[in-house]
């Protein structure tokens, strides 16, 4: 069995947790409406569908660190030549804040929110948990350290709902050894986009990672053609064609 491990790098990290379907509350409540209502039933209950169960059920809970309203930003990719100062290129173009990504640089507006999640690190300095990323969606930095197989990936994706309303999460699928490598780069980050103002509570789920063997990425499929788009075009026609009625005796035609 394939073993991940997960590893807290500072006092305020959650760590992914294993969702559970809550069965039992479910069916408690079903009972009770038979038992105690005369007209409230639930007729079908998700709980009692295996597939919903596991969907329920797949992966780990990414929680929150921290309680904040994220709101949608304006970004503008800008490359920076060498003679000037980035921060006057940003002010001079509408952007209150430059942030480097790479050889260019991210210039945003209205991100003030973004330095609520500023943190101590280990040596004492500050450090940012949300860092513009480009296209309006931001890196949040969850503060631990993933491990996984060798040869296997981790995918990353929206949580089953509910989920906060307005925070839009980027389906992704990143290689062990990007995912192990991350424990050396400030720990694991997801990317989100706010679609509008989202208040955000700690300990609330805002993504799912699963891992996934690496056969779920090399599988391919083979359809199945029908019997007439094997058989040959003269047998797939007569297979078409309806049979003639047979005369009646003494009938001619």
């Amino acid at each position: 069995m394939a073993e991940v491990t997960f590893h807290p790098l500072h006092p305020w990290t959650l760590l992914p947790e294993k969702p559970k379907a809550d069965r039992a509350g479910a069916r408690a409540e079903r009972d009770a409406y038979q038992d105690s209502f005369r007209y409230l039933r639930i007729p079908r209950l998700p709980a009692d569908c295996p597939p919903w169960v596991l969907g329920q059920e797949l992966g780990w809970s990414l929680r929150s660190p921290l309680t904040v309203t994220m709101r949608p930003l304006e970004d503008i990719g800008l490359a920076v030549p060498d003679a000037e100062d980035p921060q006057q290129v940003g002010r001079r173009l509408g952007g209150q804040r430059m942030f480097q990504r790479g050889k260019d640089w991210i210039a945003t507006g209205h991100a003030s929110w973004l330095h609520l999640g500023d943190y101590r690190t280990s040596t004492g300095g500050w450090e940012g948990m949300f860092i513009p990323n480009g296209q309006g969606t931001v890196e949040w930095r969850l503060g631990f350290a993933a491990h996984i197989p060798q040869g296997t990936f981790l995918m990353v994706m929206p949580p089953p709902s509910p989920h906060p309303s307005g925070l839009s999460v980027p389906l992704g699928v990143i290689p062990a050894k990007a995912v192990n490598a991350m424990a050396e780069r400030g720990g694991m980050s997801i990317a989100v986009q706010p679609d509008h103002p989202v208040p955000i509570h700690r300990g609330q789920e805002i993504a799912r990672i699963v891992l996934l063997h690496p056969d779920s990425l090399r599988a391919t499929a083979h359809p199945t053609p029908t019997a007439s788009q094997t058989a040959p075009p003269r047998a797939a026609a007569a297979a078409h064609d309806t049979p003639a009625t047979p005369n009646a005796p003494g009938e001619t035609r």
